[in-house]
């Protein structure tokens, strides 16, 4: 088994606790090119929510402010655990979180305790102290460490992670299929025909917690920078705009995204694309997540440590090391590498 310790009980959260029920029970999830070599086990779990600390997991999941939909019953009792509150409750999520007034537990034992082989952080953007702590107490346990917030901690933390062999892997998760790389595909696409990519916009509306959270103003020009560099690095100089623009509550775990490109091709003539891209946010993070919970897993024991730049480059928007070459291209490297570093037999 797997061994992993969730930090972050939201719907992200929520999605892949019944993504390793389904794929227990034998079902397939869509999108997995790279299997975990064993099935996944949540060993651990934090928040700082009064609606979910001290409830089994399998309740938590489903507990306010969540909003994913229950796809399959989770059969867990494991207790979620009261973590330390730092940053959690600033700006809009004081507004959002009810904190709970039991006392933290010591994290580092936990995960010890627990022997969490993988740690998975799904804390809300611009929790960057709370960040920071994981992933150093995820260093201290030897536990790997996956930061799927725009938080810059694999950036400031690779270095550690590297000399202890103890992988560490962000920033900024990209979904499956999302509005950020749905975007860069479409502009990668229209440079491999010979389109003179001029501008392009993305505009997101959702319903979850971390819409919401999103449109508070520092924490949107955080998210609005990482994802318009992410696409920026496909538009060959094109001007590009990226971000959340708002929160509708009965839209859910539904997310719209509006994605604008415009250019010229041929005789110099325009050329304008409009989508309109509509997913579910939380099962949109499931088959990365389980990809790189394997990844971890497997260099983890084999002591690879820090960032490896192949794995950062093809999940995450903001990567301590960029890597040049379009998606795909990103992709077919980290399977040469996988399959390198992947001992026979």
């Amino acid at each position: 088994m797997v061994k992993v310790a969730l930090v972050g009980v939201g719907n992200v959260a929520s999605s892949l606790v019944q993504a390793s029920e389904l794929m227990e029970s034998g079902k397939e999830i869509l999108g997995i090119e790279l299997p975990p070599k064993e099935p996944i086990e949540i060993v651990a779990a934090f928040d700082i929510d009064k609606r979910k600390v001290g409830k089994p997991l399998r309740e938590a999941i489903f507990s306010p402010p969540n909003v994913v939909a229950k796809y399959v019953d989770v059969e867990t009792d494991l207790p979620v655990l009261r973590g330390p509150t730092l940053d959690g409750t600033r700006g809009i999520l004081g507004d959002i979180i009810e904190e709970s007034d039991a006392p933290f537990v010591d994290v580092v034992s936990e995960l010890k305790n627990a022997k969490a082989e993988v740690v998975v952080s799904l804390l809300p953007t611009g929790a960057d102290e709370a960040s920071r702590f994981y992933g150093k107490a995820s260093l201290q346990a030897g536990s790997a460490f996956i930061n799927t917030t725009p938080s810059p901690v694999a950036k400031e933390l690779g270095s550690s992670f590297k000399a202890k062999g103890v992988p560490i892997y962000g920033d900024d998760l990209l979904s499956q299929i999302g509005g950020t790389i749905t975007h860069a595909g479409i502009m990668e696409f229209l440079r491999s025909r010979g389109v003179k990519l001029l501008r392009s916009f993305q505009v997101d509306i959702a319903g979850t917690t971390e819409a919401m959270v999103t449109l508070e103003g520092w924490r949107k020009e955080v998210k609005k920078e990482v994802k318009t560099n992410m696409i920026s690095h496909t538009s060959e100089g094109a001007e590009v705009v990226a971000g959340t623009s708002d929160y509708v509550s009965f839209l859910g775990d539904r997310r719209v995204s509006y994605i604008v490109i415009e250019g010229t091709y041929s005789l110099g003539v325009p050329l304008r694309i409009e989508v309109s891209l509509k997913t579910l946010d939380g099962p949109n993070a499931v088959p990365p997540l389980i990809e790189l919970i394997g990844l971890a897993q497997q260099f983890k024991r084999m002591k690879i440590g820090g960032p490896v730049k192949e794995v950062c480059a093809a999940y995450f928007k903001s990567p301590p090391e960029q890597v040049s070459g379009t998606l795909e291209d990103k992709k077919i490297r980290l399977r040469e590498m996988v399959m390198k570093r992947t001992p026979v037999g």
